[in-house]
């Protein structure tokens, strides 16, 4: 078998997904015609392109544009993530993330893609194999090219919501009225705080220190009167 087409993580998955079989002599032909794919066109959910006369189709659903918002969002200020965000790098951290944490795979399972010739209702022929091939090749070429091809393009990001400014406060929402004339203070009854805090758990001798300050406090008040 000739060496695998696709050097790069997102190449060499898509080439596995579109011919799970790489040891067939379908994959074997297809790897000799990948040289010959003509017009090779990527746009968001398809892949057309001409092979020996021959019309090829690689399709699937893109991936939703709430899932990719959430992804750029959560790229920003992650190194690993970015580069592939913008379609500069193969990442597979972000194929991991968008397999783990959205189910939607950058890379479509073979399940999920549509594989469409005109000389094969099954998609299962050589020509197919030479676009995934051809298509592998231009991913490690441009990674941003699986991303056009799933949809995850800048326009398919949907706008963050703009923040309304709050409401300045309607007249008199701040305005409070006079307040009230105090009265003379209120003094405190002996003792008062320490019955607000209730039992120390000091013991002092037989008793808890909160009884023995008690009396202590009763004893000043009575030489301050």
């Amino acid at each position: 078998m000739s060496e695998r087409i696709g050097k790069g993580p997102w190449a060499r998955l898509v080439a596995s997904s579109v011919v799970p079989d790489e040891g067939s002599s379908a994959a074997e032909r297809g790897r000799r015609l990948a040289g010959f794919v003509e017009d090779l066109a990527v746009e968001p959910g398809a892949v057309t392109a001409r092979v020996a006369g021959c019309g090829v189709r690689l399709a699937a659903e893109p991936v939703p544009p709430r899932i990719w918002t959430a992804m750029t969002r959560y790229a920003r200020n992650h190194p690993q993530l970015e580069a592939g965000v913008e379609g500069s790098a193969q990442s597979v951290h972000l194929e991991h993330l968008m397999v783990v944490d959205w189910e939607q795979p950058l890379v479509p399972p073979t399940r999920a893609l549509v594989r469409e010739c005109s000389c094969d209702a099954e998609g299962a022929c050589e020509h197919v194999a030479a676009v995934a091939y051809a298509l592998a090749v231009e991913i490690d070429r441009d990674p941003s090219t699986l991303l056009r091809w799933r949809g995850c393009v800048p326009g398919a990001v949907e706008p963050e919501p703009e923040q309304e400014p709050p409401a300045p406060p309607a007249p008199g929402d701040w305005e409070a009225g006079e307040l009230p004339e105090l009265g003379p203070p209120r003094p405190l009854p002996v003792g008062a705080v320490l019955k607000r805090l209730g039992p120390s758990g000091v013991r002092v001798g037989a008793r808890d220190l909160t009884d023995v300050l008690e009396r202590a406090y009763a004893s000043f008040a009575s030489m301050r009167d």
